[in-house]
């Protein structure tokens, strides 16, 4: 029960930080700094994601991440050259389809227009 308490104030800790943000020229005056308002929403973000990592879907949350990372240290990622020539068949690919597509397109366009439609060019 205390999760779900610690979290909900993370998410009211959240919203008022971005009424903050909004609404601080009208509280205050309107001549606050867009850098003090982006300074009360960034420090509503931190104390938001404090509370709510002292949950328990918060620690759960922070293995997860801890996790993953450890996985995408493991990972083999492709060299320079792979990745340029797979971009490269990637793209051959693209080109290909839409002209197929565009062939297809037209065919079909004549089809209708010019012998059951009738209609000319």
């Amino acid at each position: 029960m205390i999760d779900k308490i610690k979290l909900a104030i993370a998410v009211a800790i959240l919203f008022g930080g971005g009424y903050a943000y909004y609404q601080l020229p009208e509280l205050v005056g309107q001549d606050v700094s867009v850098l003090i308002r982006f300074a009360v929403l960034a420090l509503a973000v931190v104390v938001a994601v404090a509370i709510a990592a002292t949950s328990a879907q918060g620690a759960s949350f922070i293995e997860f991440s801890k996790g993953s990372r450890t996985e995408l240290r493991k990972m083999v990622w492709p060299s320079g050259a792979e990745t340029r020539q797979t971009t490269l068949v990637v793209l051959v690919a693209v080109v290909i389809v839409a002209l197929f597509l565009w062939l297809i397109d037209s065919i079909v366009f004549e089809i209708i227009y010019d012998w059951l439609l009738g209609v000319d060019d």
